[in-house]
């Protein structure tokens, strides 16, 4: 209930200010902030009040309404974007799959030196080459020294492996997380400065 600050605790009170902290108490009770004897003592106390401080006796230390729960919502899609993003950069990636080392050359040269797009552009381009290399020698030599039910299967796998490392190049560069491809580590061949500049 709500009381007036500058109003005097002597002044008396009528059945209007009584009758508001009786539906006090009762909102209380049906929220289950009182029990049924706490409910019947205070509402004596405020049926019997004659001043403000009789009536502010009876809901004194209500314990405190609890918060509404709030409705649920569902969460709102938002595109986290991280200063490294590029989707330049993811496009290189992916563009090798389709144009060997024509795509991350493209991109490389439409990209802004300096920039992540530019460097995911020359890690794209200098992947390309080393795994095209290599697949030309592993088809090869897997040709020549090996019979077709061991190095048909070897192939194979070197190609799937191609495809997951530039799938997860271009996916990384899309997001912006930084990906040292494992080919390019071990083979440390730089046709394209990786630095973006």
């Amino acid at each position: 209930m709500p009381v007036d600050p500058y109003a005097s605790p002597s002044l008396r009170v009528g059945d209007a200010e009584r009758a508001r902290a009786e539906a006090v108490l009762q909102e209380a009770y049906c929220t289950g902030r009182l029990d049924e004897v706490e409910l019947d003592q205070r509402l004596g106390m405020a049926m019997s009040a004659q001043t403000r401080r009789d009536l502010s006796a009876a809901t004194a230390g209500l314990p405190v309404r609890p918060a509404p729960l709030a409705a649920f919502t569902r969460p709102t899609p938002t595109m986290a974007t991280r200063p490294g993003a590029t989707p330049l950069g993811g496009i290189a990636h992916l563009s090798g799959l389709f144009t060997w080392i024509i795509g991350p050359l493209l991109c490389y040269a439409v990209a802004t030196p300096g920039t992540p797009a530019r460097r995911e552009s020359a890690k794209a381009f200098n992947f390309q080459a080393i795994s095209g290399i290599l697949g030309v020698v592993s088809m090869v030599l897997a040709s020549l020294l090996l019979p077709g039910s061991i190095g048909g299967p070897l192939v194979m796998i070197a190609w799937v492996t191609y495809m997951i490392l530039t799938i997860v190049g271009s996916a990384r560069a899309f997001s912006g997380q930084p990906f040292a491809n494992p080919v390019t580590r071990i083979i440390r061949w730089e046709a394209l400065d990786t630095s973006g500049r």
